[in-house]
C-alpha cells in the first residue's frame, strides 16, 4: 500500500512539476484552457445582460473551473519533495512541523501565492478577485528566459526576513492594540462601530494614512488612540521605505548569520573553504542536479566573491573554528565539501592541505558533540593538493578524498598511453555528458530477499535506461562485481547515465 502510495505520488510530482513529462505539458494547456474560458465567462458577465438561466450557468461553471483549481492546489501541497529533513532523526511532533511549515512556505512563495489567489474566489464575497486567475498564465509562459527579476527580488527578500518580520510585527501590534483600545472607547458611544471587524478596519486605514471617513471618533479615548495610530503610521511607513531601500539596495551584501540560523535550511551542501576553482564546480553542480539542485551554503573567512552567483548562500566565518558551524547549520547538513583554500593567494599546497586536514578533524569532532541525532554521519569530501597528505585527509575522518593536481595529471599520463581513454573518462566526469551516479535500488525491483548482479544490471538498463556497474553494500562499494553476486533492498547501485534518476 505505501509503495502504491508512492508511486501515486511520484507520478502526480511529474504531471504537475516535470516539463519534461509529456502529461505536464497535456496538463497544463488543460489549466490554460480553463483560464481562458473563466475570462471569457467574466467578460460574457460584464458586457452583456444576462438573463436568470444564463447567469445561473455562468456560475455553475465557474465554480467547477474553481474546482478544479483547488484540487490542483491541493495535489501541488500533498507531493511537495524533500520536506523533512533525512539527515537527522525527528520526532513524530517536528516531523508534523516540518510537514505544516514546508505548505505554508509554498504558498507564500511566489507561485505558490499566484495559485492560492485563483482559488480565493470559491468564497462568494471574494468573487471580486476572479480575474487574478490570469496570473496563473505567467506559470507557463516563459518572460524572462535569462534573469528572473521577481527571483532575484524573492531571494533578496529571504535574505532580509529578520527584518520584514520585525517591521510587520510591529504593524501588527500596532492595528491590533489600537483596534481593541478604539473598540473599547467607541463602541457604545459610536453609532458606526458595533464589532471588532470595524475598529480593525479603520485602524487599517488610519495606520496607512488613507483615512476615508467612515468611522471618527467621537470620545476623548478614541481621538488619543486615534492621534497615536496617525503618528505611528508616519514611523511605519519610514521604517518601510528603509527596509524595502536596505533590501534592493544591499541585496549582494553578505547574509547575515542570524538570518541563516532561523532558516529552514536542511539537507544542504556546505562547500568550506573558496578559491578560484569554486565557481566551475558549482556550475559543473548545476547542470548536474538541474531543477533539484540542493541547497549549497558557502562558507568562507572572506567578503562574498563577486563572481559568486546570487542563487547560492554565503556565510563569512572562519570554517577550522567548531564554533562558526552554528551559522550553517551544521547538524542538518547531508555533506561539506572541504576546499583547499586560497587564503591570501601565497600559500604553499602543504600550507593548504594542512588547512583542510584540520578542518576535516573540526568537523568529525564537532559532530561527535551534536545535540541531535543524526540518521547517517555527515558526508565529508576533502580536496588534497599534495599526494602525499591523502593519508591524512582519510585519518582525519574525510569520506572521500580528491587529489584534483594528481588527477589531471594521472589522466593525461594514461591518455598518452591509450589513445581515446581521456575522451571516455572526461565523458564520465563532466556533468554535462554522461556521467558516475550512485543510487538506492527502485523499491520495485526486490521482490524478494535478494537479486544477483546480472538481474540488476538486465533490469535497470530495460526499465532505467542505464548501465550498473557496481554495488554498495554496508558503506563498501565493490565495482564490476561477478553475474552471481546477491544484491539487497538496502544496498546502492553505481551506475552511468545521462542523469541522476
Amino acid at each position: 500500500m505505501n509503495r502504491q502510495l508512492r508511486n501515486l505520488q511520484n507520478a502526480l510530482w511529474h504531471v504537475l512539476n516535470d516539463p519534461e513529462d509529456e502529461r505536464y505539458r497535456w496538463f497544463h494547456l488543460f489549466i490554460n484552457t480553463l483560464i481562458v474560458t473563466s475570462v471569457v465567462i467574466i467578460v460574457w458577465e460584464v458586457v452583456a445582460p444576462l438573463s436568470p438561466e444564463e447567469r445561473r450557468i455562468a456560475e455553475t461553471l465557474d465554480r467547477a473551473i474553481l474546482l478544479v483549481f483547488l484540487i490542483e492546489f491541493t495535489g501541488r501541497l500533498a507531493v511537495i519533495r524533500d520536506w523533512l529533513p533525512r539527515s537527522v532523526k525527528l520526532s513524530p511532533l517536528r516531523k508534523l512541523q516540518y510537514f505544516v511549515i514546508s505548505r505554508l512556505k509554498f504558498v507564500f512563495s511566489p507561485w505558490g501565492f499566484i495559485d492560492f489567489l485563483a482559488i480565493l474566489p470559491l468564497f462568494p464575497f471574494l468573487r471580486s478577485l476572479r480575474i487574478l486567475r490570469l496570473l496563473r498564465l505567467l506559470r507557463s509562459v516563459q518572460f524572462f528566459r535569462y534573469a528572473s527579476p521577481l527571483k532575484t527580488l524573492t531571494a533578496a527578500f529571504r535574505d532580509n526576513a529578520i527584518l520584514f518580520m520585525v517591521a510587520m510585527g510591529f504593524v501588527v501590534g500596532s492595528i491590533v492594540l489600537s483596534a481593541l483600545m478604539f473598540f473599547l472607547a467607541e463602541h457604545e458611544a459610536n453609532e458606526n462601530v458595533n464589532t471588532l471587524g470595524d475598529t480593525l478596519w479603520w485602524a487599517i486605514v488610519t495606520v496607512s494614512t488613507v483615512g476615508f471617513g467612515d468611522i471618527t471618533p467621537v470620545t476623548g479615548g478614541g481621538k488619543v488612540v486615534g492621534a497615536f495610530l496617525m503618528l505611528a503610521g508616519m514611523f511605519i511607513i519610514a521604517m518601510f521605505a528603509g527596509v524595502i531601500s536596505s533590501t534592493l539596495v544591499g541585496r549582494l551584501l553578505p547574509l547575515r548569520m542570524e538570518q541563516v540560523r532561523m532558516s529552514s535550511i536542511a539537507d544542504h551542501i556546505i562547500i568550506a573553504g573558496w578559491n578560484s576553482e569554486v565557481t566551475m564546480m558549482l556550475a559543473e553542480m548545476g547542470r548536474e542536479y538541474g531543477e533539484q539542485m540542493p541547497t549549497v551554503l558557502v562558507f568562507a573567512p572572506r567578503d562574498r566573491p563577486d563572481d559568486l552567483d546570487e542563487q547560492y548562500v554565503f556565510v563569512q566565518g572562519d570554517f577550522r573554528r567548531e564554533a562558526e558551524y552554528d551559522k550553517v547549520r551544521f547538524k542538518f547538513a547531508a555533506s561539506v565539501v572541504v576546499i583547499a583554500d586560497e587564503g591570501s593567494g601565497h600559500e604553499s599546497p602543504a600550507v593548504r592541505d594542512a588547512s583542510t586536514v584540520l578542518t576535516v578533524f573540526t568537523i568529525r569532532s564537532l559532530e561527535r558533540k551534536l545535540d541531535v541525532e543524526r540518521a547517517k554521519p555527515i558526508h565529508i569530501i576533502a580536496e588534497i593538493l599534495d599526494p602525499e597528505n591523502y593519508e591524512h585527509a582519510m585519518s582525519a575522518g574525510a569520506d572521500e578524498v580528491i587529489e584534483t593536481s594528481r588527477l589531471g595529471s594521472s589522466l593525461l599520463a594514461h591518455t598518452a598511453g591509450n589513445p581515446g581513454v581521456g575522451e571516455v573518462i572526461a565523458s564520465l566526469v563532466l556533468a554535462s555528458r554522461n556521467n558516475v551516479y550512485s543510487a538506492h535500488l527502485p523499491s520495485t525491483f526486490i521482490e524478494g530477499a535478494s537479486m544477483t548482479f546480472a538481474q540488476l544490471q538486465d533490469r535497470a538498463r530495460e526499465e532505467l535506461g542505464v548501465l550498473v556497474i557496481g554495488v554498495v553494500h554496508k558503506e563498501e562499494m565493490t565495482l564490476n562485481p561477478v553475474g552471481s553476486r546477491h544484491i539487497y533492498a538496502n544496498d546502492r547501485m553505481v551506475y552511468i547515465g545521462a542523469k541522476r534518476l
